[in-house]
């Protein structure tokens, strides 16, 4: 599957600007999920989820967290080996890049 393309469809939320997706399980398999800001309607967040429904990649195009010195966009992935909490990671490219652009 393509990241781009989600072969299960394209699905669009909206809610606040300081929160993001909580689903990281969808009961449709191989979808993107787009999460807008439900007032400016700008794109903050999209998540690809794999063919057993579970996240399996991220890319934050804004968000509020204060504590970080953030680069937008930058990707995350998951990975469903590692205790809960710890499962979604920065992804850092072999030149210590925040996003992967094979990925789209």
């Amino acid at each position: 599957m393509g990241m781009c393309k989600s072969s299960g469809g394209k699905f669009d939320m909206f809610g606040p600007y300081r929160s993001n997706i909580h689903e990281r399980w969808s009961e449709k398999p191989n979808i993107r999920i787009d999460y807008y800001d439900e007032k400016t309607k700008k794109l903050l967040q999209q998540r690809w989820y794999g063919p057993d429904g579970l996240a399996i990649w991220d890319r934050d195009w804004a968000h509020g967290n204060a504590h970080h010195n953030h680069t937008f966009p930058h990707d995350h992935y998951w990975d469903w080996t590692k205790p809960p909490g710890k499962q979604r990671l920065e992804y850092k490219g072999p030149n210590n890049e925040k996003i992967n652009l094979s990925k789209c």
